[in-house]
């Protein structure tokens, strides 16, 4: 008997996917022939690296045969990916990596120190939800290894602090011994720390999906949500204070029968090569409303631009200079494509590496 079901994919493995199931056992699908080779390409006219991301919905034919002895039998084959809705991506010239989709939530896992605070690559997650209409949240982890005798930690918990300002969630804890805080009250004086449990108890619907850079606490994490350890975790390397990749694919986990997470591998890099610089400048938060203000209706923002609300903005001092860095770093990075010289080898990923 074969029947069409509706299924959401939990995990990609190359041309094989595991199935959302309410019970412990995983479901095997397979991709059908011509989803494999179909060109699929983003708005941006930048390919898709695969035609399936954790978090899809699919349609599934389900061929189920009586006869146990069957190669047939309980046989799964994706044959049509349901439109997607808020996608998490990131991306290089020469493809579009999907992080995730049809998700409501996007956590940042954010360490401090030991790998130490980024506000670029933060930045650079921020356009990527708001651009998609994804609600941010940042969740500061490792507060108890900041010192109060060294002045950069105070310079990285300020940056916490302005992103709380602007973003409708900001969290801090110690996932290893939550509520360990230490030193971390000597730089933070905020009226009210949100934590771990303030997590919890507001995040408690729809699909949430995690990222970060490797060694920020992304499985200690996933691991206290679900309330076993799921998710294998690692320490940072002692020689260059990164994290050690643990987590090697994306995997979607039902919290409840309303909650669902997806924990994603680290990310060294965002990159936002399918967006227009005004889409950029546009999912600012500092700058929401002000893109109806400027001159023309069809402003790109840029610099220079007569008659851009925005920029007269960033000339007044509507952002801090490290982010009005971040912006201008962003920016320029869009225009800036390594060429292909004598000798280099492309990677599938886009990425050059020189043999001479």
């Amino acid at each position: 008997m074969i029947s069409r079901k509706k299924h959401r994919i939990s995990e990609v493995c190359g041309n094989l996917c595991y199935l959302q199931s309410e019970t412990s056992k995983k479901r095997l699908a397979v991709l059908k022939g011509k989803m494999r080779i179909m060109e699929n390409v983003h708005i941006s006219k930048i390919p898709f690296r695969n035609p399936v991301c954790v978090g899809d919905y699919v349609i599934v034919q389900e061929i189920e045969e009586p006869n146990k002895n069957s190669y047939l039998s309980n046989q799964a084959v994706i044959e049509e990916v349901l439109p997607r809705n808020k996608t998490l991506i990131r991306s290089t010239p020469t493809e579009i990596h999907l992080l995730g989709s049809n998700i409501d939530f996007a956590v940042c896992i954010v360490s401090l120190v030991e790998p130490e605070i980024r506000t670029g690559f933060i930045d650079r997650f921020l356009i990527a939800c708001f651009s998609e209409n994804i609600t941010p949240i940042l969740f500061f982890t490792k507060c108890d290894l900041l010192k109060k005798e060294k002045e950069n930690h105070k310079e990285y918990v300020s940056y916490g602090i302005y992103y709380q300002k602007i973003l409708p969630f900001v969290f801090w804890d110690n996932l290893l011994q939550v509520k360990n805080y230490k030193d971390f009250l000597y730089f933070y004086n905020e009226s009210k720390i949100f934590g771990f449990e303030d997590f919890k108890n507001t995040i408690k619907e729809g699909t949430l999906i995690t990222v970060g850079q490797s060694g920020t606490g992304k499985s200690t994490f996933i691991n206290l949500i679900l309330g076993s350890a799921v998710q294998k975790v690692n320490s940072v390397s002692s020689a260059t204070k990164k994290g050690k990749h643990t987590t090697t694919s994306s995997i979607l986990f039902s919290v409840s029968d309303q909650f669902s997470i997806i924990d994603t591998p680290g990310v060294r890099e965002w990159g936002l090569y399918h967006l227009t610089e005004k889409k950029i400048y546009e999912s600012y938060p500092e700058f929401s409303g002000l893109e109806n203000k400027c001159k023309f209706k069809n402003c790109s923002h840029l610099p220079k631009i007569d008659g851009c609300a925005i920029q007269k903005a960033i000339r007044e001092g509507i952002l801090p200079e490290w982010r009005k860095e971040n912006l201008e770093s962003i920016i320029k990075t869009l225009e800036y494509y390594e060429k292909v010289r004598y000798g280099d080898y492309k990677k599938p990923t886009g990425k050059f590496y020189n043999r001479i």
